[in-house]
């Protein structure tokens, strides 16, 4: 795990003493805190101490995960609502609840709280203290990857031991278990998807036969992106992609070179190709290019 001790206040009043990073409010002063991390994380874990003093009653704290700047971010923490531990979704200063959970009389003020927050893709859990309080699978789509933190005006609130590790985001690929298109995965699909930083999740890799719905979701839910095959009518392919429609997941398709392709999937983004093994290096660049395009990076080669 590395430790995060270098920060860029944005709002409030941040000040470090020790080996803690505090964000101090006066009762007249109307600004939330908000101070962000040179760190980017897509999935992994953060972890972290909280502890608010003076008034609880007025207050809160979060770890601010998937943040672009202040406009749109995630957070975890305690006390931000009338509930005990909260996930909460921000724009700008305007919070959503998403989760919350506990009675806020239950805070004690200056207890160390030690958040810990597991990001797998659209899922998301929060410990509190070793003790799962949140568990959310369908996390809005992420549109940033800082790392930060949040205190609610007129709160005085203390952060501390602030660690994270990265962790591989997943690419879930849906297509039929067959050849030729188990030969188009293994030479094309999972080389390119580890390139560039994905682990590959094709479900018959992990499971094997008597797969069972609530496997397929959590999967798809713990991923980031979807590519789906779709060159044959196959039942399950297409239900794994409607599920990924579902989920709000960016999705990517792909398809043979004179696939008829259904009404309700015409208008989305499809790579079409020639089975061949020219055909599947061609694959592999428009899948690059597409990949990349989709999820908002630069193209290094």
């Amino acid at each position: 795990m590395q430790t995060l001790t270098e920060y860029l206040p944005l709002y409030g009043k941040w000040i470090r003493e020790q080996d803690k990073i505090i964000c101090s409010s006066s009762l007249e002063d109307d600004n939330h805190g908000f101070a962000l991390f040179g760190y980017d994380l897509e999935d992994g874990e953060i972890e972290a101490e909280i502890s608010l003093g003076g008034d609880i009653l007025q207050g809160g704290a979060m770890i601010v995960f998937r943040a672009n700047g202040h406009e749109l971010y995630y957070g975890a923490g305690v006390g931000v609502w009338d509930d005990a531990y909260e996930l909460s979704e921000g724009k700008k200063f305007q919070l959503t609840r998403l989760v919350g959970v506990g009675s806020r009389s239950n805070i004690e003020p200056n207890r160390i709280y030690h958040f810990k927050i597991v990001l797998e893709g659209q899922k998301v859990d929060v410990y509190v203290d070793s003790v799962k309080v949140i568990s959310y699978q369908n996390l809005p789509r992420q549109t940033g990857t800082s790392v930060g933190l949040f205190c609610h005006r007129r709160t005085h609130a203390s952060f501390s031991n602030v660690r994270v590790v990265s962790a591989r985001p997943k690419a879930f690929v849906a297509m039929q278990f067959s050849e030729p298109y188990n030969e188009v995965y293994r030479d094309a699909v999972e080389p390119l998807v580890k390139e560039i930083g994905f682990e590959p999740l094709r479900i018959d890799d992990i499971y094997g036969p008597g797969i069972i719905i609530n496997d397929i979701i959590n999967n798809l839910s713990e991923s980031t992106i979807v590519l789906a095959e779709i060159s044959e009518k196959n039942a399950n392919v297409y239900y794994e992609l409607g599920l990924a429609h579902a989920f709000g997941k960016p999705t990517l398709l792909m398809a043979t070179k004179g696939t008829s392709l259904p009404f309700d999937v015409g208008s989305h983004r499809t790579i079409c190709y020639e089975n061949t093994i020219a055909g599947r290096t061609k694959l592999q660049t428009s899948l690059r290019h597409s990949l990349m395009s989709l999820l908002g990076r630069s193209i290094n080669n």
